[in-house]
């Protein structure tokens, strides 16, 4: 009798299987029902601020073209990521909790949401640093609240105007001879990639463009008192009119020091160097890869990095920092005081597309160090993502020659190795 039940449960088990099997089978081969929605809103000060990136002391005196935040939502039926980019030097942690918060409180915070800044060097100072004197925060409290309300507006409409899409990938570079980019502490080393995330509504009308490329928004110099996201206005202008979507530029591995080749700090530069970029842009685009059955995949690992830099303490302790960026080392012993700041790395997946992210602005070395790893042609990093921590170099060359700038603003000697070494970690789960 046990034999014939045992058969019996053989027979019934069978098809049960059979039917999880051609389950699997159909699901892997129906396209997904992946969404994508996009939105921007102007941040541009309407006062007079004190701009960040160069020196102290200089206030704004005009507006040559608008400051944006600009967001893309994706959702492939599983998770949903948004993508939010601000014209500014640097969106700190705790300018990212907010958004989140206000986001929250509207119940429009994506799964996962990366906030990252171009690091334009002619808008307002949003880290402290850049007042009118080297004792008194540029920050003006007002503008942040307003931007970061600003920010969770466009996520919000980024939510709301999310539509059936689909994803192409291009990958391009722009060469030494092109003369647009150039790194000044090491000629050899440079990211010249130039990576698309392409969306489109299923009738191939455009939705948004994700840039990604390396270099500092620093066409215009010191001397400049007017406000502008510098040659990404220019990637905006040409992508937005030409494609008719909201075209983010993200930066990439762009420290230690990667700057516009220009010979004169000025708007023609500006034109110059952002037409170019735009169009390489456009052409690539053209022949953008299709990504079929598009999956979303996401990983991020949090951090603690020592706050070494004696300066970073000082600008602290004397309010020009905010004290909440740093918080004291829980594994220290209660007679020790050591600070820490928290952080996040993301390794994230958009069908054939990696990306990985860093909180600052990481150096070419690293950058390379994790797009070696990846397994894909379309290899991005994202950085001053989800904080500004500084330059993020490689531990070995912490204070030594050519990199002595980029080490005094840099958090601590192992924010390369604390920060990469996570990101190959993801890369690894």
């Amino acid at each position: 009798m046990g034999f014939f039940v045992q058969q019996m449960e053989v027979f019934m088990i069978f098809p049960n299987m059979l039917l999880m099997l051609l389950v699997s089978i159909i699901s892997d081969s129906m396209p997904t029902k992946f969404q994508a929605g996009a939105a921007k809103r102007i941040i541009t000060p309407k006062d007079s601020v004190y701009l960040a990136g160069w020196s102290n002391n200089r206030k704004s005196e005009g507006v040559h073209d608008e400051l944006f935040a600009r967001c893309i939502l994706i959702d492939d039926g599983q998770i949903q990521i948004g993508f939010l980019c601000l014209d500014l030097l640097g969106v700190t942690r705790l300018q990212n909790l907010e958004i989140q918060r206000l986001c929250r409180k509207q119940s429009t915070l994506p799964d996962h949401l990366v906030i990252m800044a171009t690091h334009q060097h002619s808008g307002p100072d949003t880290i402290g640093l850049w007042g009118p004197d080297e004792t008194t925060t540029g920050v003006d409290s007002r503008y942040i609240d307003w931007v970061c309300q600003q920010a969770a507006e466009c996520i919000a409409e980024a939510k709301d105007s999310i539509e059936p899409a689909k994803i192409s990938l291009a990958m391009t570079t722009i060469d030494e001879a092109d003369r647009i980019s150039i790194n000044h502490r090491d000629p050899g080393l440079i990211d010249r990639d130039l990576g698309l995330i392409k969306i489109d509504r299923l009738n191939d009308t455009n939705i948004a463009m994700l840039v990604n490329f390396a270099m500092h928004p620093e066409v215009m110099k010191s001397d400049s008192r007017l406000i502008t996201a510098d040659f990404p206005s220019v990637i905006y202008r040409e992508c937005d009119n030409k494609l008719g979507g909201i075209t983010l530029f993200v930066n990439g591995a762009l420290g230690g020091m990667i700057s516009p080749d220009r010979t004169e700090g000025n708007f023609q530069e500006v034109e110059r160097i952002g037409s170019f970029i735009a169009e390489k842009i456009l052409e690539a685009a053209k022949s953008a890869v299709l990504q079929e059955n598009i999956k979303l995949s996401h990983r991020s690992a949090k951090i603690n990095i020592p706050l070494e830099n004696l300066q970073f303490l000082s600008a602290i302790e004397i309010g020009l920092l905010p004290k909440q960026m740093a918080i004291r080392d829980p594994k220290m012993p209660s007679n020790e005081s050591r600070l820490i700041i928290p952080t996040v790395v993301r390794f994230i997946e958009i069908g054939d597309a990696q990306i990985a992210t860093y909180p600052g602005e990481v150096l070419p070395k690293l950058g390379y160090q994790i797009k070696d790893r990846m397994d894909t042609k379309y290899r991005f990093i994202f950085g001053l993502a989800d904080d500004e921590l500084g330059y993020i170099l490689d531990d070995q060359d912490f204070g030594r020659y050519p990199y002595e700038y980029e080490s005094s603003m840099s958090i601590s000697r192992t924010a390369g190795s604390l920060t990469t070494n996570a990101i190959i970690r993801l890369l690894g789960m």
